[in-house]
């Protein structure tokens, strides 16, 4: 009779069995440690934490000394970090230079212009347009009306240039046959240059109000 009783009272062993399962899977259990990629670099910095501050207890100027120096040795990275970003700007911004290593004189919109005239007496219509498009540009940064930099393209120019209704009309309708023979290969003789000779002129852009 007791037996009976035992057996009924006894609970099944799948329940004892998800019972023990679902104990020992909580975080308390987890037998294998969790990788972290950061743990030995975090170990390392708590331990010369650590090591300073029992430094400092012990050796108190010792202790001073060494900040002093590693601050030292810190503005001497800063220091040089900045030269050298200093030179580098001031490289990206000197004229170019020629082949015997001397800076060229700066070029304004009247040698692109020769230039373009020049291009073009020799046919080459589409060289001779984008020289004629560089002294546009010069131009208008003379009045303002855009910022010049040698590595904008066209249409940044175009996206930039403050210019009044007709004019800004205009200066699109430049940069787009310029793109069109330029880049697309649209053919060019001297009628398609000179009209776009003409719809370049400074003279056709005043600056918007």
């Amino acid at each position: 009779m007791r037996d009976l009783t035992a057996a009924q009272t006894s609970p099944p062993a799948d329940s004892l069995r998800l019972i023990l399962d679902s104990v020992f899977a909580a975080p308390d259990y987890r037998w294998l440690p969790d990788l972290d990629p950061l743990a030995p670099l975090r170990r390392w910095w708590l331990t010369i934490i650590e090591w300073m501050s029992r430094l400092s207890d012990r050796a108190p100027t010792l202790y001073w000394v060494l900040i002093g120096a590693m601050t030292v040795v810190l503005v001497a990275i800063l220091v040089h970090a900045i030269w050298i970003l200093t030179r580098t700007l001031r490289a990206a911004g000197a004229p170019p230079t020629a082949a015997g290593g001397e800076a060229e004189a700066p070029r304004g919109a009247g040698w692109y212009r020769r230039e373009a005239q020049g291009l073009a007496r020799e046919a080459r219509y589409v060289e001779a347009m984008q020289a004629e498009f560089r002294a546009l540009v010069l131009d208008l940064d003379q009045q303002r009306v855009l910022r010049f930099h040698p590595s904008k393209t066209p249409k940044e120019y175009r996206a930039e240039a403050k210019l009044a209704g007709p004019s800004g009309e205009a200066f699109r309708e430049v940069v787009h046959l310029l793109y069109g023979y330029a880049f697309a290969r649209r053919p060019c003789g001297p009628e398609q240059f000179l009209a776009w000779h003409a719809l370049a002129a400074p003279e056709r852009y005043a600056a918007a109000d």
